[in-house]
């Protein structure tokens, strides 16, 4: 009974803990957003492997790694890339041509929409407070393995409901209006970091 306790309690803390704490959280904002415009399966990677790989970090690596990269310079980082794909968004509200893509340019065009989220996401959740309660739990409970397998199924969770309400929204409101919402939250959220940076 103590054995299974032993992972059973740093798995279920972890998950309810990191699921609450990204439920409605920027994160799952943006994983709307790029769902409601672009193919659901390489936003869903994108977003899923950036959040695991930033808490494997904080697993692994703890609060060293803090002492070789300063919060602070990442935040800021972080920042201006979510103001620059912001205003990149509002700029390109053209309507794309409909045309058939062969089977090459899709994969290309998939491999960029992973890159792009993996890398925002993966920025965006550094530093965050889910990466600080990874690591809190994992010196807590002394399991890295499970509070690393709650909080990756917490991800998956949130991930799958952010991408499931993006498909949604797509099929309930105009492009043009779903393009102009994204990049006003890209730009917010840019301002937000900055700001978080700068003054606290």
């Amino acid at each position: 009974m103590l054995e299974i306790m032993d992972w059973f309690i740093p798995l279920t803390v972890t998950f309810v803990a990191i699921f609450l704490a990204e439920l409605g959280d920027k994160t799952q904002l943006v994983t709307i957003s790029f769902a409601s415009k672009y193919p659901h399966v390489p936003v869903f990677f994108g977003v899923f492997l950036g959040m695991s790989m930033i808490t494997v970090l904080g697993v692994v690596l703890g609060t060293i790694l803090f002492e070789f990269i300063p919060i602070i310079a990442v935040k800021i980082l972080s920042g201006l890339i979510f103001l620059i794909f912001g205003v990149w968004t509002l700029l390109k509200r053209e309507e794309e041509e409909e045309e058939v893509e062969d089977q090459d340019s899709k994969k290309i065009d998939d491999k960029s929409i992973f890159s792009t989220t993996f890398i925002m996401i993966s920025l965006a959740e550094f530093g965050d407070k889910t990466q600080f309660a990874v690591i809190a739990l994992t010196a807590q409970y002394g399991s890295p393995f499970m509070v690393l397998l709650g909080a990756v199924l917490a991800f998956a969770l949130i991930v799958g409901i952010g991408v499931v309400l993006g498909k949604k929204l797509s099929e309930k409101v105009s492009t043009k209006w779903i393009e102009f919402g994204s990049g006003i939250l890209f730009i917010v959220i840019g301002i937000l970091f900055i700001a978080e940076a700068l003054l606290f």
